[in-house]
C-alpha cells in the first residue's frame, strides 16, 4: 500500500484559527503535526508514505493547485489524504471525513477518529465542491480532525493526540500498529532543568528547527510572565516563533524571531519585562482587535491590481490605528497632527481626496478621531498600492534613489527626506520607536502574518539617520504607519499613487476602523474606571 498525505492550506495561506490559542487550535500548525505523525504511524505499519506542506503559495488558487499537483506527481499510489481542522461558531464540534468517491473509507476513518479522540462522530460527508477531492488522480478523502474553535474538541485533541493519529493510520491502512511505539529520534526534552545546560552551548534557533534545545526554549518561554502555553514538542513552529517575538519585544531585544545569544541570555537571567508605554495595546487588546480585522469585509477585498491583502496587513493596520487613537486621547503631538482638520493645502491628502471622502460621507472638517480614522482608511489602500501590504518591502529597484535619505522603505515606500515637512513630530517618532521599551508597540508579529521576506528586502541603503529610518520602517511597521500618516497630511506629493489618485479609498475600510475605535473607547473607559482616573 502507498499513501500520499498533505496538510490543508499553507504557511502563507492560513486556515481556521481558534481564539484563544491555546487552548484552541491553529489549523495549519496542527494539520502539519497530524500529517507527520500519521505518516510515521503508517510507515511503522509498512505503508510507503509521502508527506507535503505548502510553503510557497500566497493565494488560495495557487495553494489548491500546488497541493493537488504534488499529489498527482507522486508515483502510483492507493489513496490521497488531506488533513484539515473545522471551525464554525465556537460551539459546533466533532469530526468528519469528506469524500467524492470513497464513502466507505471516509466513514471508517471518521468512526475511528471519533472513538480515539472522544469526539462526536459527524460521519462521512459527500462534497462535490472541493478542488482537491475532485482533481487528484488517486481516490481521496479530506479529514476534518475536529473543530479548532471549540475548546472541548481542542482539549480532547491535545489529550488523545497519539491515539487519534494511530487510529487514522489504522483506519486508512487496515493494519494495527505495534503495541510498543518506536523510539522517537528527538525526545521532547532530556533536561529536567533547562538552566543546567551551559548557556554558551545553546545554538541559534528559528522556525523549522527541532530537538531538545527547542524543547528547552519552549519550557523557558512558558515559565515567563507571558505564559504563552506552548506545547513542549521539540518543534519550532509558528506558535513558538510568535512566543519568541513577543518575549523579545517585552524585554527590549531585537525582534527577529531567532533565539540567539541575547534571547537565551535574557531567559537564563530571568530578565524582567519592560513597563509598557501608556498607549500600548495589551495582549488581550491585540487579540480582540485582530479578530475585528480578520472578520471584517475589507480583510477579503481584492484591491485593484494588487489582490487580497496579506492576513497580517489588515490586522497590523488595525492595531496601529488603535495605538494612534490611544495616543490621540492622551494628546500625543504626532497623533494630534495626524487628526487635525483638513487643510486647503495641495500637500494634504485629505484635501487632494476631498471629493472622494465626501462621496463616501466622510467629513474631515473637524479635528479628532473621525478625521484620524478616515486618514487610516486612505492609508489602508495606500499601503496596498505601494507595497501590497508587505512591511519589509524594499525600495523600488527601478528607481535611482539610493542615498540614505532618499531610499524608500516599508509599507508605504516613505523615504527619510520627508521628515522636514512634519517637524518635529516625524523625528520625535523616530526617537520614540527606537527606544527599547517601545519595541512592543511595533506590532511586527501582527504585520508579519502571511508575509515572507527575502534577505535582499531587509537590506538598507547608505548610512546615518536615513539608514536608521529605513531599518526602523521594516522592523517596526507601526512606526512606518505613523510617519506615513504625518507625511500624508503635510507632504502627500511625496507619494506618486496619491498625487495620481491611484490609491483606493474604501467605506468598508472605514467601517473596520470604526469597530476598532469602538473597542478602544470601551477598553479605555474600563481602564480609567479601574484606576479611578
Amino acid at each position: 500500500m502507498k499513501i500520499a498525505i498533505s496538510s490543508g492550506h499553507g504557511l502563507h495561506i492560513r486556515g481556521a484559527r481558534g481564539n484563544p490559542v491555546p487552548p484552541q487550535l491553529d489549523e495549519v500548525d496542527e494539520a502539519r503535526k497530524v500529517v507527520e505523525t500519521v505518516a510515521t504511524e503508517l510507515r511503522n505499519r509498512g505503508v510507503e508514505t509521502w508527506t507535503f506542506h505548502d510553503n510557497t503559495s500566497y493565494d488560495q488558487n495557487t495553494n489548491l493547485h500546488t497541493i493537488t499537483n504534488w499529489h498527482n506527481a507522486r508515483p502510483s499510489h492507493d489513496y490521497d489524504v488531506s488533513v484539515h481542522f473545522n471551525a464554525y461558531d465556537h460551539s459546533a464540534h466533532g469530526c468528519e471525513v469528506l469524500y467524492v468517491t470513497q464513502k466507505s473509507l471516509a466513514a471508517k476513518v471518521s468512526s475511528a477518529l471519533a472513538s480515539a479522540g472522544h469526539f462526536t462522530n459527524r460521519g462521512a460527508k459527500y462534497r462535490s465542491d472541493l478542488y482537491v477531492l475532485n482533481n487528484t488522480k488517486a481516490p481521496a478523502i479530506l479529514i476534518e480532525t475536529c473543530f479548532c474553535d471549540n475548546t472541548g474538541d481542542s482539549n480532547n485533541y491535545h489529550q488523545y493526540y497519539a491515539a487519534i493519529c494511530s487510529a487514522i493510520a489504522t483506519a486508512i491502512s487496515g493494519k494495527e500498529g505495534s503495541s510498543t511505539p518506536p523510539p522517537t529520534e528527538q525526545p521532547p526534552s532530556e533536561n529536567e532543568n533547562p538552566l543546567d545546560v551551559p548557556l554558551d552551548s545553546r545554538p541559534v534557533l528559528g522556525v523549522g528547527d527541532e530537538g531538545t534545545h527547542v524543547s528547552d526554549l519552549q519550557t523557558l518561554l512558558n515559565g515567563t510572565d507571558l505564559h504563552p502555553g506552548l506545547t513542549v514538542d521539540a518543534d519550532f513552529g509558528n506558535l513558538t516563533d510568535s512566543a519568541v517575538r513577543n518575549y523579545q519585544a517585552s524585554r527590549g531585544l531585537m525582534v527577529d524571531g531567532l533565539a540567539g545569544d541575547q534571547t537565551w541570555g535574557a531567559l537564563y537571567a530571568g530578565k524582567e519585562g519592560l513597563p509598557p508605554p501608556p498607549f500600548a495595546l495589551s495582549a488581550t487588546d491585540i487579540s480582540a482587535i485582530c479578530d475585528i480585522a480578520n472578520d471584517s469585509a475589507i480583510r477579503y477585498y481584492s484591491w485593484r491590481d494588487r489582490g487580497q491583502a496579506p492576513a497580517g496587513y489588515t490586522q497590523g493596520m488595525a492595531c496601529a490605528f488603535a495605538q494612534s487613537y490611544r495616543k490621540l486621547k492622551q494628546g500625543h503631538p504626532a497623533a494630534v497632527e495626524m487628526a487635525k482638520a483638513r487643510t486647503s493645502s495641495d500637500k494634504d491628502a485629505l484635501n487632494v481626496y476631498k471629493s472622494n471622502f465626501e462621496n463616501l460621507g466622510m467629513n474631515n472638517e473637524t479635528a479628532g478621531v473621525n478625521t484620524l480614522r478616515h486618514l487610516y482608511a486612505l492609508m489602508l489602500g495606500h499601503g496596498m498600492r505601494e507595497s501590497s501590504g508587505r512591511y519589509c518591502e524594499g525600495r523600488d529597484q527601478a528607481a535611482t534613489n539610493v542615498q540614505s535619505d532618499t531610499a524608500e522603505a516599508g509599507l508605504f515606500q516613505t523615504s527619510y527626506n520627508a521628515h522636514s515637512a512634519s517637524d518635529p513630530e516625524f523625528d520625535n517618532l523616530m526617537d520614540e520607536y527606537s527606544q527599547s521599551q517601545n519595541k512592543a508597540t511595533c506590532y511586527l508579529s501582527q504585520f508579519d502574518d502571511g508575509v515572507s521576506c527575502s534577505s535582499g528586502e531587509w537590506e538598507c541603503y547608505g548610512s546615518g539617520v536615513g539608514y536608521t529610518f529605513q531599518d526602523l520602517c521594516k522592523h517596526c511597521p507601526a512606526f512606518a504607519v505613523e510617519t506615513c500618516a504625518l507625511t500624508l497630511r503635510n507632504l502627500c506629493n511625496h507619494y506618486g499613487p496619491i498625487i495620481r489618485k491611484e490609491t483606493e479609498l474604501r467605506a468598508d475600510a472605514d467601517a473596520m476602523f470604526k469597530m476598532v475605535q469602538n473597542y478602544v473607547d470601551d477598553a479605555y473607559f474600563h481602564e480609567l474606571a479601574a484606576t479611578g482616573s
